[in-house]
């Protein structure tokens, strides 16, 4: 993003032949990458809990083993533009993995392409994706879809019920 905000200020021949540079680096440096650089799961929770943060797993039908791992998260992204084949089935496992929640534990929450994209907010107003810009807790239509509203009333779970727990949660 910010190399693109700099098309009205430089060259746009000049920007796009490094944006273009960026991204081929980025695919070498990732192809390369030894993952001992990153920081284990519990690492990187540790720290957003130590800050304050809250833990959504986004696109979890990408990720199995999180679903599976029990992890210290707030909840799920159970449904995606991108993504929306699974919803129904990953709102039934969040929704068993609360039934049998162990002692002390809080609700998973099920989040419908909740993430806010703040990078899509700060950019300028003629340059935002207005599809990722609009992304806010408790707005996208699948809270609305009738088949889905069926699993989540199952879930004993609604957009309020979710944006009132995740701001609780945030407040702390």
């Amino acid at each position: 993003n910010f190399f693109e905000n700099l098309k009205d200020d430089y060259d746009e021949l000049l920007l796009n032949r490094a944006l273009n540079f960026i991204k081929e680096m980025k695919r070498i440096v990732k192809e390369n990458f030894a993952l001992d650089y990153f920081y284990k799961t519990e690492e990187i929770i540790e720290e957003v809990r130590g800050l304050g943060g809250g833990i959504v797993v986004p696109h979890p039908e990408q990720f199995w083993p999180i679903l599976l791992a029990e992890y210290d998260v707030d909840g799920y992204e159970v449904w995606n533009p991108q993504s929306r084949e699974f919803t129904e089935f990953l709102i039934n496992v969040v929704n068993k993995q609360n039934k049998q929640k162990r002692f002390n534990k809080k609700d998973l929450l099920i989040f419908m392409g909740d993430d806010c994209h703040m990078g899509e907010k700060v950019k300028d107003s003629n340059k935002r994706k207005p599809e990722k810009y609009k992304r806010e807790i408790g707005v996208q239509e699948a809270w609305d879809d009738l088949t889905i509203r069926k699993s989540l009333i199952f879930a004993n779970t609604d957009r309020s019920s979710v944006i009132d727990e995740y701001t609780a949660r945030l407040k702390g």
